[in-house]
């Protein structure tokens, strides 16, 4: 039997700027949001694909070659670990507010960048990790590849919360594996709406 199901409540997907390339001044952002939704009475908050410390724009903008040389270097320095100081403020957020938070980011494990979503109980303690199982075209020249073993649906008082990164919305199977575990509250982790739109079709409005 799974815990018993809220009938309803609130949630809150965020739709604001990042401190980029500063994951800790982004993560102290994501607090204040994540306060300031505690505040209206939401019991869940999303936040954007790798929105800590700010999805990698530059990609699109010119050759792969161009954008390492150029961003690269910050952009890995400031890619949140596991445990690490991010983690911690986070996490001192949702135990405050009593609150779960879907946090979208740039995962550096060793010498590698994941695209990945940290799922945060009411209770400060982190409850899951995923990774992005194809990072979409030329995400792939910063970012490495999930294997799926964490395709997971928590099974939470609000229901059953689970989450995926943008163009994982259009693989089937992917979203079977979250059907099949009877899935019933999605946090879909988009990057914003690209500034860029006359530049980069792929993020536009459309």
């Amino acid at each position: 039997m799974g815990r018993p199901m809220e009938s309803t409540f609130l949630a809150a997907a965020v739709q604001a700027e990042p401190v980029y390339f500063d994951a800790l001044k982004t993560a102290e952002k994501a607090a204040a949001l994540i306060d300031d939704a505690g505040r209206q009475g939401a019991r869940l908050v999303a936040f954007p694909e790798t929105w800590l410390p700010g999805y990698p724009y530059w990609i699109w903008l010119g050759s792969p070659a161009w954008g390492m040389h150029r961003f690269i270097l910050d952009y890995h320095q400031n890619s949140p670990v596991a445990g690490g100081p991010e983690k911690e403020i986070l996490c001192h957020a949702a135990r405050r507010n009593g609150i779960f938070v879907v946090m979208g980011l740039s995962e550096k494990i060793g010498a590698s960048l994941y695209m990945a979503q940290w799922f945060i109980g009411p209770d400060g303690k982190v409850v899951a990790r995923r990774r992005k199982l194809k990072p979409t075209h030329v995400e792939r020249s910063v970012f490495g590849e999930g294997d799926g073993s964490d395709i997971v649906v928590l099974d939470t008082p609000l229901g059953k919360l689970g989450g995926l990164c943008c163009w994982e919305h259009m693989q089937p199977l992917s979203k079977y594996a979250m059907y099949f575990q009877g899935e019933q509250i999605h946090a879909a982790a988009w990057p914003s709406v690209s500034v860029y739109a006359d530049k980069i079709y792929v993020l536009g409005r459309n």
